[in-house]
């Protein structure tokens, strides 16, 4: 019986840890190729929802060509990405751009700098959740981002633990940057994708389980 304990379990978790980082570092060069092919601000949306589907189908378990299934996946969503997330991804870059500028002027701690900060997390929120929603549900493309906002108002704890997730990739790559180019968004994708569906999961069956059986 081979377990966690012996040369062969622990042989087993280094193939498994060894898996998920050459993902990451796939997603991660896949998102920038496929965004620099849409011209960046065309192309940004199709490859975040490309690898949002991807790491969901991954964790999964499937088994699929990456750089086939990823282009399939931003060709066939490039419209339809772009009307859902186009905007939540301009409204961050903007915001975050404005943001710098606080912080260089050195008014940051004034009123329209906390106002800039807030307004930023909760965008980079809204989008972390959308990427996730589009690719786990089928809903109206003019659904999403209040259905993603609503999921947010709902369920406080999971919005935090995404920031916080995000706050230590934000971290560890400020820490190393070395890392940037080749590891950071690959790794922000997985992991909000894993959480995100996760609490979807969970969330689909606490409804399950409180909707009366005559009623299903």
């Amino acid at each position: 019986m081979i377990n966690g304990a012996t040369p062969a379990g622990w042989a087993i978790r280094a193939h498994a840890a060894c898996d998920w980082l050459f993902w990451v570092m796939t997603v991660n060069a896949l998102w920038y190729l496929f965004t620099l092919a849409g011209g960046i601000v065309l192309g940004a949306a199709p490859a975040t929802v490309a690898a949002t589907e991807l790491s969901r189908r991954r964790l999964r378990g499937e088994a699929f060509p990456a750089f086939s299934s990823f282009f399939k996946s931003w060709r066939r969503e490039f419209w339809r990405a772009n009307a859902v997330l186009g905007p939540v991804l301009f409204a961050f870059v903007l915001l975050s751009f404005n943001l710098a500028g606080f912080a260089a002027s050195g008014t940051l701690g004034e009123l329209p700098g906390i106002v800039s900060a807030v307004a930023l997390v909760i965008t980079f929120s809204v989008a972390a959740v959308v990427a996730p929603m589009y690719a786990h549900y089928d809903l109206p493309l003019s659904a999403y981002v209040l259905t993603a906002s609503r999921w947010m108002l709902r369920n406080l704890a999971h919005v935090v633990l995404l920031v916080l997730a995000g706050t230590v990739i934000v971290t560890v790559s400020l820490m190393l940057p070395g890392v940037i180019p080749f590891l950071s968004l690959g790794a922000w994708l997985t992991v909000n994708t894993a959480l995100c569906i996760a609490f979807f999961t969970a969330n689909d069956r606490r409804l399950a389980e409180t909707v009366p059986a005559g009623a299903r």
